[in-house]
C-alpha cells in the first residue's frame, strides 16, 4: 500500500519499494502458516482439558478460519488485486476470528465470558499486529491494533455486563482465585494493546521515511554508479573520508588511449541517433575487453576512450594485461570491420597508445563537481603514441620500456620494435613496440 507522500516518488524508486512490499507480504504469509502450523501441533500434541462432545472445538475453529484467511488474501496478493481495502478487510477479519475463538473458549468450556477472557488467547492480538509490521506499513499496523483494542473492549463490556455487580472484584487476589472479573485487568490489557500499536506504528513510519530515502539513495547510486567505473565507486564507498578536490594516490599503471579510425566518414550524413548508436556499437565492443583484462574506462572522449590499467586498483600485472587487452581489442575490431565490409558499410578502424609509468589517481574539479582521473607523463605519452600510429602506418604503438615491463609480468607476444622514433611532442627519438595494420 503506497501512500501518498511515496506515489511522489520517481516511478523507477517506487517499484523498488513496491518489490520490498511484496517482500513483505510473502514473509507475512510464511510467518502466519507457520504461527498456525506451531499451534495446530501443540493441540494436537496437548492432553485434551475439557468434556467430551463439546458444543464447539475453539482451536480447531480459530485455526481453520485463519488459514483460510491467509490463503485468501495471499490469493489477492498473487493476483495482483490486494488493494488497500483488502489488507484493511483482511486485518478486520483475522482479529475478529481472534477474538470469536475467545468467545468459543467459554462456550467450549461452559464458562462465563469473564473467566474466558483470562484465555493465554489474548497474547495472540499482539502476534497479528506484529505480523502486520512486516509490511512496512503503519497504517495496516494501526488497523489491527485498533481491532484488537475494540474487540477487547467489547469483549469486556458483554462480561462486565454479564458478571453484574457481584461478578465483579476489584481485590487481585479474589479476581486470581474465583472466576471474578477484574476489571482493572482488562483495562490494563487494553491499555497494552493501545500502547504497542502507538509505538509499533510510530517505529515503522519512521523506519518507512529511512527505508524510502535508503531506496531513493540505493537507486540513485545505482544509476550514477553507471556513469563511474566500478572500481572508482568502490574507492569511494571505502574510503574514509569523503572525496575532495586534490585527493589522489600515485601508482604505477599502464595507461591507454584508444580512438576510432573513419569515424567521420562513417558518420557523414548520418542522423544524430544512428551516430550515437554506432558509438555505442563501438563502446560495446571495446569497454567489455578492458573490463576483462582488469582495467578501468576513466572517460569516453567522442570517439575516443581512455584507459587505466593498474591506475584505479593497484595491479602486478597491469602492464601485461594492457598489452593483452590491445591484442583483444584489435582482433574484435577487425571481425566488426569484416562484418561491416559485407554489409556494404564503411569500414572502421581502430588506433591506440599505450605507455606506463607513475601517474596520480584523484579527483579533480571544485567542491561542486568533481572528476576522478589519471594525471601523468605516461598519460600524455600515450596520447602522443596514439597519434603518431598515422605516421608509422600502425593499429597501435607503445614504447619498448612498456613492452619489456609487460614481458616481465608474463606477456609472452611478440611484437615488432622500431627504433629512434620521432614522436610529435617529445624532445628524444623513443623506440616503439608495434602492431602493425591487417
Amino acid at each position: 500500500m503506497l501512500s501518498a507522500d511515496i506515489d511522489a516518488l520517481p516511478a523507477r524508486v517506487r517499484r523498488e519499494l513496491q518489490a520490498e512490499q511484496d517482500l513483505s507480504e510473502r514473509w507475512v504469509a510464511v510467518a502466519q502458516i507457520a504461527v498456525i502450523a506451531f499451534m495446530a501441533v501443540l493441540y494436537l500434541v496437548a492432553p485434551t482439558g475439557y468434556a467430551p462432545n463439546p458444543r464447539v472445538k475453539a482451536v480447531p475453529l480459530g485455526l481453520a478460519f485463519i488459514t483460510a484467511l491467509v490463503v485468501l488474501r495471499y490469493w489477492f496478493y498473487r493476483s495482483g488485486q490486494l488493494t488497500p481495502r483488502i489488507l484493511v478487510a483482511s486485518g478486520v477479519a483475522e482479529m475478529t476470528v481472534l477474538m470469536t475463538t475467545v468467545v468459543a473458549y467459554g462456550i467450549q468450556y461452559e464458562i462465563p465470558l469473564s473467566l474466558a477472557l483470562r484465555n493465554t488467547v489474548f497474547v495472540y492480538a499482539f502476534v497479528l499486529i506484529a505480523l502486520r509490521a512486516l509490511r512496512f506499513d503503519p497504517a495496516t499496523v494501526v488497523v489491527s491494533g485498533a481491532m484488537a483494542v475494540a474487540g477487547w473492549v467489547i469483549l469486556t463490556l458483554v462480561a462486565w455486563y454479564h458478571a453484574g455487580a457481584h461478578g465483579m472484584t476489584w481485590d487481585y487476589v479474589t479476581y486470581a482465585m474465583t472466576g471474578r472479573m477484574h476489571l482493572g485487568a482488562e483495562l490494563d490489557k487494553i491499555l497494552a494493546l493501545a500502547i504497542f500499536t502507538a509505538v509499533l506504528a510510530t517505529v515503522l513510519a519512521r523506519a518507512r521515511r529511512t527505508l524510502r530515502r535508503a531506496v531513493s539513495e540505493e537507486r540513485a547510486a545505482t544509476d550514477l554508479a553507471r556513469f563511474f567505473e566500478r572500481d572508482v565507486v568502490e574507492s569511494i564507498r571505502q574510503a574514509r573520508d569523503a572525496p575532495a578536490v586534490g585527493s589522489g594516490v600515485v601508482r604505477n599503471a599502464a595507461i591507454v588511449f584508444i580512438d576510432l579510425r573513419g569515424f567521420t566518414k562513417a558518420s557523414e550524413g548520418l542522423p544524430p541517433a544512428q551516430i550515437i548508436a554506432l558509438l555505442g556499437e563501438y563502446q560495446e565492443l571495446v569497454v567489455p575487453i578492458v573490463h576483462a583484462h582488469r582495467g578501468s574506462i576513466d572517460k569516453f572522449m567522442g570517439d575516443g576512450i581512455l584507459a587505466s590499467f593498474g591506475a584505479t586498483t593497484p595491479s602486478d600485472r597491469f602492464a601485461a594485461d594492457a598489452f593483452a587487452a590491445i591484442d583483444a581489442i584489435l582482433a574484435a575490431t577487425g571481425s566488426w570491420r569484416a562484418e561491416r565490409r559485407q554489409r556494404g558499410l564503411v569500414e572502421l578502424r581502430v588506433g591506440a597508445g599505450l605507455a606506463v609509468g607513475p601517474v596520480v589517481f584523484g579527483a579533480i574539479g571544485n567542491s561542486e563537481r568533481l572528476e576522478f582521473t589519471v594525471i601523468g607523463e605516461a598519460v600524455n605519452l600515450a596520447a602522443k603514441l596514439e597519434k603518431h600510429n598515422k605516421k608509422e602506418s600502425s593499429a597501435a604503438l607503445a614504447a619498448l620500456d612498456a613492452l619489456e615491463l609487460a614481458a616481465s609480468q608474463g606477456y609472452l607476444s611478440q611484437r615488432e620494435i622500431r627504433r629512434e622514433r620521432r614522436v610529435d611532442g617529445l624532445a628524444q627519438p623513443i623506440s616503439l613496440a608495434v602492431w602493425p595494420l591487417d
